[in-house]
């Protein structure tokens, strides 16, 4: 049974940076067409956030968006893996800790507080890309449902 949400009240664009000037352009993309939902209506605010490539919970906002967005995914079945892979780490300057590899390119749908959808992801119907993401909420006209991989 599936339960349709109300408005996507935000469109999460993350992006890492720094990037080769190619996936830059591929970045550039992601985050016109994210404009272009938001001009139709589709969504009613875009957000921006610029990444790194690991992150090691320093900063408590990505950490919580980043436990936000795995939340989902475990809720519905789902794996962010490779993206978002948790992994242990030593060195000298930072002992041990744990980090998170971020990806280039991620997508995520919110009503009020709660994610309603994040791209890339798998689950059982398959990969879903941040274009099938985009895909999606064109489709349908803003309204997100809370399932898995569904397309």
């Amino acid at each position: 049974m599936y339960s349709f949400m109300s408005q996507i009240t935000r469109l999460a664009v993350y992006l890492r940076s720094p990037v080769p000037e190619a996936t830059e352009q591929r970045q550039s993309y992601v985050l016109g067409r994210a404009e272009w939902l938001r001009q139709r209506g589709l969504a009613e605010t875009v957000t921006v956030t610029y990444w790194h490539r690991l992150s090691d919970d320093r900063d408590p906002r990505e950490a919580a968006e980043i436990e936000s967005l795995e939340r989902w995914a475990s809720r519905h079945g789902c794996t962010l893996a490779p993206t978002f892979d948790r992994r242990d780490r030593h060195s000298a300057y930072t002992g041990r800790d744990t980090v998170v590899t971020l990806p280039v390119a991620c997508v995520a749908t919110w009503t009020g507080d709660e994610v309603t959808g994040v791209y890339p992801h798998a689950g059982p119907c398959g990969h879903c890309t941040v274009a099938d993401g985009l895909d999606r909420i064109e489709a349908t006209g803003g309204a997100e449902r809370q399932t898995g991989s569904h397309r």
